[in-house]
Parts: structure tokens; C-alpha cells; sequence
């Protein structure tokens, strides 16, 4: 009998996934994309980074945040700011907006003693609040007005590649993190802080890491959505309706699940894409509709909708054979 743990990610499944992504990492090379499919491919991976980011929070630790467009902003603008004034390579651009993004994410401690809807209130508290001051720093945001990036076609060309690999190694770790002894102990302390804390979890110090990480990596998909837009404005990037957006990817797709969110993204932008040109007064109430419905019918979202199917499919098969 082999005493060596079963591993991390099934064999099949990691097969799957790196396979799925070499396949998306060959489209824009074998398919005759249009400028517009490559950018909003570009878009979709952003935003399933994004989403699985800030489920590590709301969804495995089950602390809801309506202000993860704060983490978003300040990661965007730091990236331009020291692209613009420090001439520093882009991609550490990225990294220098992920890093004051989490480290913005520890300034949020006190509100980790908060549970349940306190802890919400508080988060647009602080989206809110980061909205205001970063539009009226005008030298830093250039305020109302923006902020224009230099415009470079083959880099926009690039992010797709590079939106690419984040968020497949953000999926990763989602998938690691919760198969992991440290998903366990996040899923104890949504379950009960109290009583993990009583076997030896302690929660403050776990709620601070998966916030600093979550504020870290949306800071990160901030930052490549800066350099995808070329221009950017708070109130678009700290906008309450950015942070919602988080929110409702991660609960159509399946809040807590480890992929869920993946799938929520897509529907999102599907939805943005086909509706808020032609209809835009009709987007957000579809979404509204989504929710209501994933609420009252599954929890779990398209992915516990997917679990179901495929659950009911199985004796199926096994009663043919």
C-alpha cells in the first residue's frame, strides 16, 4: 500500500488543463483572428483572473468584498506611473501595481474582525473612500481627466499571451489552494472562525494572507487592464459597479468553487459584449436576473449545475454498459 498522498491536481485534470491552454496559446497563431476577437480574448482572460482572485476571499474564506476595485485601481495606476515616469520594462510595471496593491490589502486588517454583512458595509466603505481620494489626486491619476498610457500595437498584440499564463497560473493555484491543507483551513474558518481558532487555526493571521495574495493578484489583472486600455480613469477603475462585477463573476460561475468563477467570467463578458453596445440599459438587469436565479436554484452556480449533470449522467452510463 503506497502511504504517499494522492497529489495536488489529479493527473487527467492537469493533462486537460495545460492542453487547453496550449490550445488557446495557438489560436491567434493557426486562426485568422480579428483585431477585435484577439482583444476581447485579451479581455476574458483578464477578467477570469480577476475573479478567481477574489474568490480566494469571498468565496473560500467566505468574506464577501465589495471594494476589491480599490486593489484593481491602485494596481492600474502604480503600473502606469512608474511605466510613465520611471521608464521601468512593463511587465515590472505589473509587478511594482500587484505589490502596493497588497500591500494596500494589509491596510484592510481591522475589517477582517468583521463577519458576514459588517464586513461587506465595510469594503464599499473603503472602495468608495479610494475612489474619492484617488480622483482627486490629480498629480498621481491626473483625476477626472485620466491617465493616457503610450499606446504600443505590438505589446497590445502580446497581452493576449501574457493575459494568457496569468490566468491559467492563477487557476492553478486555485485549484492547489483549495485541494490543499491550507484550503482546508480557509473552508474551517468560513465554516466557524471560533471553532478553528479553538484547534489551532488562526484565523486573523490566514484572512490576511488570502486578502494580501486576492488584493495582490486583482491589482496584478488591474495592471494588465491598464496597459490593454491605454487610457484609464478612476472613476472607471474604482468604480463601485468594478467591484460588483467581481462579485457577480464569482456567484453565476459558483462562489467557492475552484473554477467556478472561470465560467462566470464568460458569461459576463459574453453578456457585456453582446448587450451593453446594442442595449446597455439591459446588462445589468441580466445580470440581476442571473443572480436571482443562481440564488434560488443553485448555490453552487454553472458549476454545481455542471456537477449535477454530470452526477446524473453517470448511473446512466453505468446501467448501459
Amino acid at each position: 500500500m503506497s502511504l504517499r498522498p494522492p497529489p495536488v491536481i489529479p493527473r487527467t485534470a492537469g493533462i486537460v488543463f495545460a492542453a487547453a491552454c496550449v490550445a488557446l496559446g495557438v489560436v491567434p497563431v493557426v486562426l485568422d483572428l480579428s483585431a477585435y476577437a484577439h482583444n476581447q480574448l485579451t479581455f476574458l482572460f483578464i477578467t477570469i483572473a480577476g475573479a478567481l482572485a477574489w474568490n480566494w476571499m469571498g468565496g473560500f474564506v467566505g468574506q464577501i468584498s465589495f471594494g476589491h476595485a480599490a486593489m484593481f485601481g491602485i494596481g492600474a495606476f502604480v503600473a502606469g506611473r512608474v511605466s510613465l515616469n520611471l521608464h521601468l520594462p512593463v511587465p515590472l510595471s505589473w509587478l511594482a501595481g500587484a505589490v502596493v496593491a497588497g500591500v494596500f490589502a494589509i491596510g484592510a486588517h481591522p475589517l477582517l474582525k468583521l463577519r458576514g454583512p459588517y464586513f461587506s458595509i465595510a469594503t464599499i466603505g473603503v472602495g468608495e473612500a479610494a475612489r474619492v481620494v484617488f480622483t482627486y489626486w490629480e498629480g498621481f491619476t491626473g483625476g477626472s481627466s485620466g491617465l493616457s498610457l503610450p499606446i504600443d500595437g505590438d505589446l497590445k498584440y502580446q497581452l493576449y499571451w501574457w493575459a494568457l499564463g496569468f490566468a491559467a497560473l492563477v487557476a492553478a493555484a486555485s485549484v492547489v489552494i483549495r485541494r490543499s491543507s491550507f484550503g482546508l483551513k480557509l473552508l474551517a474558518i468560513k465554516a466557524d472562525a471560533d471553532a478553528a481558532a479553538d484547534v489551532g487555526i488562526s484565523a486573523p493571521f490566514y484572512q490576511d494572507l488570502v486578502f494580501v495574495l486576492s488584493g495582490a493578484v486583482v491589482g496584478l489583472s488591474g495592471a494588465l487592464y491598464a496597459s490593454f486600455q491605454s487610457f484609464i480613469e478612476p472613476a472607471d477603475m474604482f468604480g463601485f459597479d468594478r467591484s460588483i462585477g467581481f462579485v457577480l463573476t464569482a456567484v453565476i460561475g459558483g462562489v467557492g468553487t475552484a473554477l467556478g468563477p472561470v465560467l462566470g467570467a464568460i458569461v459576463f463578458v459574453v453578456v457585456k459584449l453582446y448587450l451593453l453596445d446594442s442595449h446597455p440599459e439591459l446588462h445589468l438587469g441580466l445580470y440581476g436576473m442571473l443572480l436571482i436565479l443562481v440564488i434560488l436554484f443553485e448555490p453552487l452556480g454553472l458549476a454545481g449545475l455542471f456537477r449535477r449533470v454530470v452526477r446524473r449522467l453517470r448511473p446512466a452510463r453505468g446501467g448501459g454498459s
